[in-house]
């Protein structure tokens, strides 16, 4: 039988100095990324964790739902209130890049990110992120990243299955929550470290860890796929994704207009994504 998620257990296995030792548990929320939105400026923590175990209407990318089985798997939001407002596309690479080496030390398997949000295991999606930033003017007032890591479910829709997988499926064996999810912070506030900090080292590990790097790709451009092909050189340190079309000119994107497709997919599978 699913439990509930035991915060204590969680914050007794936390090395971090402020990620998550505001840890707020919820039951039941709509999504924690609305939850945390309505939170007023002066009453939200840096680092904060706002955990749910039933996410009634949880969001990804594109406006898409993301299924989770209740008290099975991780839903939770993470509150920064960085010094400025830039390289924001970094900073959700550089979580998504923590947590996949934390799901890599559990299931002995590469976890590589999907641009812009995907965690992807075994060729099947295991998590997602969802970045959202609030500015007052100019000024950043907070910035959210929403994390779904499928953990202890196995069963999904059939919409989903064929596509989906989690660590439980992979490994076979129960995973405690509680342990996972504070590997996780304690590898995130590293991430954030290196990030505040401009390290070098952090953007080679993001771009290392982005399927299609190196590669010539199809992308979509406002989900309209572009015919020819284009060399995925990586992100810059504001988190630009850059790509070499065939005339040798580097063209620079940013975070929301574009998406990847590998080479090993073709057209009409790019075609049959987009309009999914």
């Amino acid at each position: 039988m699913a439990n509930n998620f035991n915060v204590e257990k969680c914050k007794n296995r936390l090395l971090t100095t402020w990620v998550g030792t505001d840890f707020n548990y919820i039951e039941q929320t709509a999504s924690t990324n609305s939850f945390v939105k309505a939170i007023p400026s002066d009453e939200l923590i840096h680092g904060a964790v706002y955990l749910a175990d039933i996410q009634k209407n949880g969001r990804g990318q594109y406006e898409r739902t993301w299924e989770a089985a209740p008290f099975l798997n991780l839903t939770f939001t993470l509150s920064f209130k960085p010094p400025g407002g830039d390289r924001l596309p970094l900073l959700s690479l550089s979580v998504a890049t923590a947590i996949s080496k934390v799901v890599e030390a559990y299931t002995n398997e590469p976890v590589r990110l999907k641009w812009p949000n995907d965690l992807i295991c075994k060729e099947k999606k295991i998590g997602g992120l969802l970045t959202e930033a609030a500015f007052y003017g100019s000024k950043i007032d907070r910035v959210l990243i929403g994390i779904g890591l499928n953990v202890n479910q196995v069963v999904f829709s059939k919409e989903i299955d064929d596509k989906t997988t989690s660590m439980k499926t992979i490994t076979r064996c129960n995973i405690s929550r509680e342990q996972l999810l504070a590997a996780i912070l304690n590898e995130i506030e590293l991430s954030y470290h290196k990030w505040h900090l401009n390290n070098l080292e952090l953007l080679r590990e993001v771009n290392n860890k982005l399927i299609g790097y190196g590669d010539w790709v199809k992308i979509s451009i406002y989900d309209e796929l572009k015919p020819d092909l284009y060399k995925f050189i990586g992100v810059t340190e504001k988190g630009e994704l850059l790509m070499l079309n065939g005339q040798m000119d580097v063209n620079k994107f940013c975070y929301e207009q574009i998406r990847i497709f590998p080479g090993s997919q073709n057209v009409s599978k790019a075609s049959r994504e987009l309009s999914a």
